[in-house]
């Protein structure tokens, strides 16, 4: 079937119109699956889920992460009681002070979900809830456009190129990461044992600078400012002077799109073609969404180190 849509810009990011996501069939299922394979954002505006809907949704799109809470914020008792491949992005707080959330009010980097590890669910569903108005926008900006723009020396030079990632490193390769360290995006640690034992088990991965989807042959730069601790086979000078170039074509105004959030609004990102970052907003302006997090479909979509082999 055809889908209604609508461009958000002019190189990233598609609406798609007239959709109750909580009753779609399997031919509007493919559909939306073939517009997500050919835009790394989709929104759908006005949409009404519950926690079991969204999740029956999501994981028609593969299998769901169930670490992304423990990744992000490890002090989160209401967890327990809650659907484990859920996640709640939230400034509230409970009775007893605890969070509703993670994430909470701050700013929110140039970052790209998990890359950090060595087979990251790399597929984003977001469901705003309740979304303050005009603030907090999310910003995308696409990695796939950037790559196809690159000059040829560019091209030349982060072609074959692996990367080494750590989670919440202290030492990004970018230059620009490195000057504002305040802002470099952490989890929610309460303690430095707890920050030991976290990196402890995210242990330093490589991957792919450029990625390929094989079922359509699109190719996009795939890495994150904050998570990158040097190119393989570069000194660190080098190494940061191409990262910095990677960045500056990347982070160009015609590879950004800023969504403004509404209530009810479900945005869906592909993280091996994007970079993204959220703006920080007032404390006492409440804020809650869901997510989701997708082991993506191989035939469909690029997957960071995924043996084609294996599966042959």
């Amino acid at each position: 079937m055809e889908l209604r849509t609508r461009p958000l810009s002019d190189n990233l990011g598609t609406e798609v119109l007239e959709i109750d996501l909580s009753t779609s069939n399997d031919k509007e299922f493919e559909a939306i699956r073939g517009a997500w394979q050919k835009d790394p954002v989709l929104l759908f505006r006005r949409q009404s889920l519950t926690e079991r809907e969204f999740v029956a949704f999501s994981k028609r799109f593969g299998a769901l992460d169930l670490d992304t809470i423990k990744d992000i914020n490890t002090d989160d008792p209401a967890s327990d009681d809650r659907d484990p491949e859920l996640f709640f992005v939230s400034n509230l707080h409970f009775a007893d002070g605890s969070k509703v959330g993670g994430l909470s009010n701050d700013e929110i980097v140039w970052h790209t979900d998990l890359i950090y590890r060595e087979n990251p669910a790399s597929g984003s569903i977001f469901y705003g809830v309740e979304m303050p108005e005009g603030m907090a926008e999310t910003s995308y900006c696409n990695l796939s456009h950037a790559y196809n723009t690159l000059p040829n020396n560019l091209r030349r030079a982060v072609d074959g190129k692996r990367a080494r990632c750590k989670y919440g490193t202290e030492s990004p390769l970018c230059s620009f990461m490195r000057q504002n360290v305040e802002k470099n995006f952490r989890r929610e640690s309460g303690s430095d044992a707890e920050t030991a034992a976290i990196d402890a088990r995210t242990p330093e991965v490589v991957h792919d600078m450029v990625l390929e989807n094989r079922a359509t042959g699109e190719r996009s730069l795939y890495l994150s400012p904050n998570h990158t601790v040097a190119i393989e086979n570069m000194n660190e000078e080098d190494g940061r002077n191409l990262f910095d170039a990677l960045m500056e074509h990347a982070l160009r105004p015609e590879n950004i799109y800023a969504h403004t959030w509404r209530n009810g609004d479900v945005v869906m990102w592909d993280n091996t073609r994007l970079l993204h970052r959220r703006g920080a907003f007032k404390g006492r302006i409440p804020r809650l969404a869901k997510r989701t997090t997708v082991y993506m479909d191989p035939e469909f979509f690029a997957v960071p180190n995924f043996d084609r082999s294996a599966v042959a």
